[in-house]
């Protein structure tokens, strides 16, 4: 039987789930903020699913520079290659890899809960520290999507709980089954480890402690321990390495790889990623006021750090600097890629908790107090509500935006799906139609407009080429570099385009119309 708290917990996870419109959103194709990384992703799992279960030899739809799509992200392809499996069971539903996304990131927050109730004994704190987590706008919107940072945190939150478990029973299997956890959050995204790095510290910090240091410690059994920590290294450092030779043995160029610290910018570029750090990505890491108020509380615990537990202090200090370090080495991406900033999330939820144990033995009326957790109560039914519109904003044309939403943010996303409408989801529908027309999966095209490598290709599931990777979209040059590829059709999904006259020489053969996307044969243009 499931403990009352459980049962709260879930009733409560899935209310907030359909709030956000998981239901709805569960069956849409990848769309919305960062669809480029979404069919990336999703590319590598239908080319899985149709070309062979190759675990090692992953590829996209676009073929890239030498023509055969051969890459390989800096993730471990498990969830690419799970989701593969099930479409060779029971079909090609998108869904299924929503929904597998959607079980991992559920039962991350359980575990949080879990975890949270194991430290504090008490089911009120856990709910209210498990399911803040749930009110993250990037959490939310990349738990029901196609990107493995969420999956990456999540899994790294189970590892917690055993490693939690460990920690009170002192049994060695519960440490064992810990490290297996995070060595599956580390190769889902290497940044899974930011919470683990810590232990590694603490670790070899106790290995250097005299013998006459007689204070408890973590690790109980060091060399068996050690191993398993070495092991858990090893194997993330050795998909690193193949994964990289991977890349650079079929010249991929298709994912960031390379650190872009601060200190290689310019002030001016510094000032422009700042802003945008600060004025578009955090308020998706979370609201501002849990921000702040997160800050505030990790600064009273380090003022405070005579009454706090050891290993607490600690903890949460290298967190913290961990997540700091990680920013400043990926400064530069700090521009628009919010979703670097999933696995830095951690830092919330263990601040909290280090909190939560510091009142329970340091100021315990505070910790049982029904007014203090009846605030926090209001303050998560704000921070859902935050969350949900933030969720709406960014699928559904027709939401109607409030306070919440600036001017200039309601606009663009009204911009964005007037656009993706015009412009782009006539390709989620056309692959019927050039089948019908004589163009087979494997018959290369080259799709225009299209910066990314793989929205259209994938959605249309077409082989061939896109504009990525190129500085100028109107050249004929690099046109004539894929004909000479292997290039058979031109799709061009923009009508202005049809107009531009370094293109008018690839226009002679038109074979069909679907939408607002005019195919053309580039075979026998002279």
């Amino acid at each position: 039987m499931l403990k009352k708290w459980d049962i709260l917990f879930f009733i409560l996870l899935f209310g907030i789930a359909y709030l956000y419109s998981y239901h709805i959103i569960l069956f849409l194709r990848p769309c919305s903020m960062h669809q480029w990384r979404q069919c990336d992703g999703l590319s590598i799992t239908l080319n899985y699913y149709k070309e062979g279960m190759h675990f090692f030899n992953p590829t996209l739809n676009n073929c890239g520079a030498t023509g055969d799509g051969r890459t390989c992200p800096t993730e471990c392809p498990l969830i690419y290659f799970a989701v593969a499996l099930l479409w060779k069971t029971f079909g090609y539903h998108e869904y299924f890899f929503r929904f597998l996304e959607i079980l991992i990131g559920f039962a991350g927050l359980y575990a949080l809960f879990k975890l949270t109730q194991e430290l504090v004994q008490d089911g009120v704190w856990a709910l209210l520290v498990s399911l803040l987590l749930f009110t993250s706008p990037i959490f939310a919107f990349y738990t029901n999507n196609f990107i493995t940072d969420t999956p990456g945190l999540s899994i790294a939150l189970i590892g917690w709980y055993f490693f939690v478990k460990y920690y009170k029973t002192k049994r060695l299997s519960f440490y064992n089954i810990s490290i297996f956890i995070f060595l599956l959050a580390g190769l889902f995204k290497i940044t899974a480890l930011l919470s683990f790095v810590p232990l590694v510290v603490i670790y070899v910090w106790e290995l250097g402690r005299k013998p006459e240091d007689k204070r408890e410690k973590l690790f109980i059994n060091p060399v068996s321990q050690g191993i398993a920590i070495f092991l858990l290294l090893l194997f993330i450092v050795a998909w690193v390495v193949y994964s990289g030779y991977y890349r650079n043995l079929h010249n991929a160029g298709f994912f960031l790889t390379i650190q872009h610290p601060i200190w290689e910018l310019d002030k001016n570029t510094i000032h422009i990623v700042l802003n945008k750090l600060y004025t578009k990505l955090l308020p998706q890491y979370f609201s501002m006021p849990i921000i702040f108020f997160t800050l505030a509380l990790f600064l009273t615990l380090l003022i405070n750090y005579k009454k706090m537990n050891r290993f607490y202090y600690w903890f949460i200090l290298m967190v913290f600097s961990g997540c700091a370090a990680y920013v400043i080495l990926w400064f530069s991406n700090f521009d628009v890629h919010d979703y670097y900033l999933i696995n830095a999330l951690i830092f919330i939820p263990t601040t909290l908790v280090s909190l939560l144990v510091f009142l329970k033995e340091n100021y315990p009326s505070l910790f049982n107090s029904s007014k203090l957790k009846l605030v926090i109560s209001i303050i998560l039914t704000l921070n859902i509500y935050y969350c949900s519109v933030q969720m709406k904003l960014k699928y559904f044309a027709a939401q109607q935006y409030n306070f919440i939403i600036d001017e200039q943010d309601a606009n663009y996303w009204k911009w964005y799906h007037w656009d993706y409408d015009a412009h782009t989801k006539s390709f989620e529908t056309i692959t019927p139609y050039l089948r019908n027309i004589g163009i087979a999966r494997d018959d290369k095209v080259v799709s225009i407009p299209d910066k990314s490598p793989d929205i259209s290709l994938y959605l249309m599931d077409q082989k061939g080429y896109t504009e990525f990777g190129s500085n100028e979209s109107q050249d004929t040059d690099r046109i004539r570099e894929f004909i000479h590829l292997g290039a058979k059709y031109l799709i061009v999904s923009s009508p202005s385009y049809l107009d531009y006259t370094w293109l008018k020489p690839y226009l002679k053969n038109k074979i069909g119309t679907y939408q607002n996307i005019t195919i053309y044969n580039l075979k026998n243009l002279n």
